[in-house]
């Protein structure tokens, strides 16, 4: 491994035997290494034969690494000695005991990072969130998990035990009423804009520094709401985090089944937002899905869009992607924790943003040890995927809207 690549943990370039030699100690050899792949390599300057600023530049650039490696790793050090350990995160499923709720409360109760699970549900489901905990006390992990039950039409913020969010780091809500037929999304968000606002008063006064990561649709009208009410309460609204990491799993998975590849080394990116029209897979930024004919991207690019339809219909409208989402959900909370742990990771999230005209996007975020560490851009667009995103602003701008007002007319009584 002779190449130099950029951690990004300060931004400076090392040598694997720099890199190695920091981290030893730190995590296993393997996590490491796992952490190297992930670093971008830099890219070498090509210079002409006899060329002698190209001759010239060895010397000095080893002097300019050894003095600017001394100063960003001291303080990526200080920072470390501020982060919990792998292992060691605290989280909380919220709506744990239903059909989303389960199969993410067991991806989480298996995540290595996770050594004390909350499972929390009304008194009106259908199974106990206690008897879940049992069932997932059983597993041979070592996270301990405990169940929490409030009774339904009483605030959580008052009757929710403390000790269920106390000391979380992360907090996944996949609650709320899936929308019924006849049922506009209007509709559906006046129901479940109060339930969620619920649950994030009780994690604003319990644990106010824990990612909140929203599975509460409509998601583009929710996460708004949320985070407006949290900037309201004096919180970090970057703390609110819409999970739209379905979309990305689904879109990789049908470029699979396109091209015959493996979907574990495809990962198309999906920006906008987390219904219909606002679901935007840009297949241009993978290699694989950009080896698919350009005149089927449009029935992908609207497969994606209706996936969730295409479950309930195959459930005979008795169910829906339950089973999907709540591996995709814990897919985003393995990545948050490992970035609180230090090891950054980057995925799609629904979360309030300023790199495009509109106050909410779904773009990639890089995670770390504050959460949200940073917004990334767009990139680059096809003329395809340029049109398609303005259609998809115009139907996003006015769900934004509708969480805004929400916003403005509540208060969090925490």
């Amino acid at each position: 491994m002779a190449d130099r690549r950029v951690d990004p943990d300060d931004g400076a370039a090392y040598t694997w035997e720099e890199f190695s030699a920091f981290y030893k100690g730190k995590y296993k050899r393997k996590a490491v290494e796992e952490y190297w792949e992930e670093c971008k390599p830099v890219k070498k300057s090509k210079a002409k034969k006899g060329d002698a600023k190209g001759a010239g530049k060895g010397e000095p650039k080893a002097k300019a690494k050894v003095k600017a490696k001394a100063e960003p790793k001291a303080k990526a050090k200080a920072k470390a000695k501020a982060r919990k350990p792998p292992g060691a995160f605290k989280v909380c499923v919220c709506g744990g005991a239903g059909g989303i709720g389960q199969p993410l409360s067991m991806f989480m109760a298996l995540d290595p990072n996770v050594k004390e699970l909350s499972v929390f549900d009304l008194n009106i489901a259908m199974v106990p969130p206690t008897g879940v905990a049992a069932d997932l006390g059983h597993l041979d992990k070592k996270s301990e998990v405990k169940g929490y039950v409030c009774e339904v039409g009483k605030p959580a913020v008052t009757e929710l035990d403390k000790e269920c969010l106390t000391g979380c780091s992360l907090v996944l809500i996949p609650a709320g009423m899936p929308r019924k037929p006849g049922q506009t999304r209007d509709d559906l968000f006046k129901i479940n804009a109060d339930i969620a606002k619920g649950l994030v008063e009780a994690c604003a006064k319990y644990c106010p520094e824990a990612i909140v990561a929203l599975i509460v649709n409509p998601v583009n009208s929710i996460v708004p709401a949320m985070a407006e009410l949290y900037i309201k309460k004096g919180l970090d609204p970057m703390k609110i985090v819409g999970v739209t990491t379905l979309d990305c799993v689904r879109a990789s998975k049908f470029v699979g089944q396109i091209t015959g590849k493996n979907p574990n080394f495809i990962n198309v990116p999906v920006i906008g937002g987390h219904a219909g029209v606002t679901i935007m897979p840009v297949f241009s930024q993978d290699k694989t899905a950009a080896t698919i004919d350009k005149d089927k991207i449009e029935a992908l690019d609207k497969r994606v869009q209706d996936a969730g339809t295409e479950v309930v219909e195959a459930k005979n409208g008795k169910g829906s992607a339950t089973l999907s989402m709540g591996y995709a959900g814990a897919r985003l909370g393995r990545s948050i924790l490992a970035g609180l742990a230090g090891r950054r990771r980057v995925e799609c999230a629904y979360v309030k943003s300023d790199i495009t005209d509109l106050p909410y996007f779904t773009s990639k975020v890089v995670f770390g040890e504050s959460g949200v560490q940073k917004v990334l851009p767009i990139g680059e667009l096809n003329e395809y995927e340029t049109t398609r995103l303005e259609a998809a602003k115009v139907a996003l701008k006015i769900e934004i809207e509708t969480g805004l007002t929400y916003a403005k007319a509540n208060e969090l009584n925490c």
